[in-house]
């Protein structure tokens, strides 16, 4: 289902597996994962979190627009395993923006290219650089054409540009448009009343209107697949809409 141009995304969260689930204030969501082919690089991660420079999650990131952030278990070069927490952004732009501010910060901007690598992959001064940094400085001297001694601050806008595009290329930013599924939240737009209580609701899904029992309404709205806040009492469960919204009453069929 396309997804509708105007949405916006203001939560998002780690999903079954390695999936990222976006939401925006209505309760539609988009699930997007990772090909599952063998050897395939698309729907990387970077592309999943719409963070092209694999952004962790922290202050910066969450000044710059961060919705959500998702956690990974990796073992490190040592063979130990080791917890990073990477931020998602609601949109490509806004993350590839977080990027650009953090390289334009004081911490970053005056150092060399040569020194970036290590900065950016979180070698601890004083220490040795790790795999990791050496293969990421290789790849922006061969790529970027720049001169290494540079500083970040120092750049052109054009040799700037250069620089966050092949960190892009670096850090793997590939899509992959059939690993999104777009859910639109379904509502209650007509009850059915029987002895003062509701036994059925008519919900619009899909740009389909079916009714559905009092207990299927019930699962939909615990699993956040119908827009309804789920009350219980002493004696029973119930449904009622948002805060603000019209009565279910007011939908009587």
């Amino acid at each position: 289902m396309q997804i509708p141009a105007d949405i916006k995304w203001n939560k998002a969260e780690k999903g079954e597996g390695i999936s990222i689930v976006y939401y925006d204030k209505e309760g539609n969501k988009l699930i997007r994962r990772k090909d599952p082919t063998t050897g395939s690089l698309k729907g990387s991660k970077a592309w999943r979190h719409n963070n092209p420079g694999n952004l962790a999650s922290g202050s910066h990131s969450k000044q710059h627009g961060a919705i959500g952030s998702a956690s990974y278990i990796v073992i490190n070069e040592k063979g130990k395993e080791q917890k990073y927490t990477f931020a998602i952004f609601p949109s490509y732009e806004a993350g590839r923006a977080g990027m650009f501010a953090l390289l334009k910060e004081p911490r970053y901007a005056k150092l060399t290219l040569e020194l970036l690598s290590r900065k950016y992959t979180g070698v601890e001064d004083g220490a040795p650089d790790t795999k990791e940094a050496i293969a990421y400085r290789d790849f922006l001297r061969k790529s970027t054409k720049l001169d290494m001694t540079k500083t970040i601050e120092s750049l052109s806008n054009d040799e700037f540009n250069i620089l966050i595009k092949k960190m892009e290329n670096y850090e793997g930013w590939h899509p992959w448009v059939e690993g999104e599924e777009y859910i639109p939240i379904q509502k209650v737009v007509g009850i059915k009343i029987s002895n003062h209580r509701i036994t059925s609701y008519l919900v619009l899904a899909f740009s389909e209107k079916k009714w559905i029992s009092r207990e299927e309404a019930i699962s939909l709205a615990e699993n956040r697949k119908l827009r309804a806040v789920v009350i219980h009492n002493k004696k029973y469960t119930y449904l009622r809409p948002f805060p603000h919204e019209p009565s279910f009453r007011d939908m009587i069929c």
